[in-house]
């Protein structure tokens, strides 16, 4: 419909527009960090230079984009949710003789058919893993916010570990000071320490498990190679 095509037009200004601003900061931190190695007498490019990191900014936009668009597609999801169960309770506290039809949720099709959890993680396993930390630091610092926070509830049985531990790690490290700052934050990181500690035990107890099952089916088969010879 008109309205549904104003709204992804108006959800893909918002992204072009973060991601505009956010690409301002990231050249002057640039350009703030070059002028501090001039000063102290070091060449600032000498890893890979000034061209390279302008290259790797550009491969990494759309990566971040995507990531960008997904928190958003999200956002919106929860906003109709919303909605939805507020027809639902007008519906419910209506007269009898009200006979409107019971409100509907229409699937979204930009979730194709995935649960919010999933299509997450599929926006940020598009971004190829040489390019994931260099999009990360694209995102503002609201994105950071809300992907951190649809992270945690995935930490526990979602698939890609490995890619949501390195999402994670990264973005503490990067964004350390503006986390420890908010209160609110800060008493996000607890629960994430928590969940992605036991997520990270529970995969290196299933590792070793594997490998020492791995280990006693070879010895099996060279017993039986052993008995048949």
């Amino acid at each position: 419909s008109d309205e549904q095509v104003f709204l992804e037009e108006e959800r893909e200004a918002e992204v072009e527009a973060a991601l505009d601003a956010s690409l301002e900061k990231t050249q002057q931190a640039a350009e703030a960090e070059e002028e501090e190695a001039a000063t102290l007498g070091v060449d600032g490019r000498s890893e890979g230079g000034a061209g390279a990191a302008g290259r790797r900014t550009a491969e990494s936009v759309r990566g971040a984009e995507r990531v960008l668009e997904a928190l958003s597609v999200l956002d919106g999801e929860e906003e109709r949710a919303a909605e939805y169960e507020a027809a639902l309770a007008r519906h419910a506290a209506a007269p009898p003789d009200d006979d409107r039809p019971r409100p509907t949720l229409v699937p979204n099709l930009l979730l194709l058919g995935l649960t919010p959890g999933a299509y997450l993680l599929r926006a940020l396993g598009s971004v190829r893993p040489a390019e994931l930390e260099q999009a990360l630091l694209l995102l503002p610092f609201d994105a950071v916010r809300r992907l951190l926070v649809r992270l945690l509830p995935l930490l526990a049985e979602a698939p890609p570990v490995e890619l949501m531990a390195r999402t994670i790690l990264y973005l503490l490290r990067v964004h350390h000071k503006p986390l420890v700052a908010s209160r609110a934050l800060l008493d996000l990181l607890g629960p994430i320490h928590a969940a992605l500690s036991a997520r990270v035990s529970a995969e290196r107890a299933r590792l070793g498990y594997n490998v020492a099952a791995l280990g006693f089916l070879r010895s099996a088969i060279e017993r039986g190679s052993e008995g048949g010879g």
